[in-house]
């Protein structure tokens, strides 16, 4: 995942995945980073939309084509994802 100011990189430099019963993963100066999201009794805890494409399925992004991105539209306090540091704005890159 990116935040919304992040700009997409190969995921061979992405940081090791974070498990959601840590402590949340690290706020970076933006750029990709993997998240572990463990289901809770309550589910995953965020919600997701879709982007609808322009011009196209696919979008170059520093030289590496993406298709639409989704982005977490809602992220539950306490949930899964907030303690693995999925945050609200976030693009989905890759599951």
């Amino acid at each position: 995942m990116a935040d919304e100011e992040g700009e997409a990189r190969p995921r061979s430099g992405a940081p090791p995945p974070r498990d959601s019963g840590g402590e949340g993963a690290p706020v970076g100066p933006g750029g990709p980073r993997v998240v572990r999201i463990v289901k809770s009794e309550s589910g995953y805890g965020f919600n997701v939309r879709g982007q609808v494409s322009e011009g196209g399925q696919l979008r170059s992004i520093n030289g590496e084509l993406y298709a639409p991105l989704q982005h977490v539209s809602a992220v539950l306090g306490g949930g899964a994802a907030d303690r693995a540091g999925v945050r609200k704005g976030d693009r989905i890159l890759e599951v």
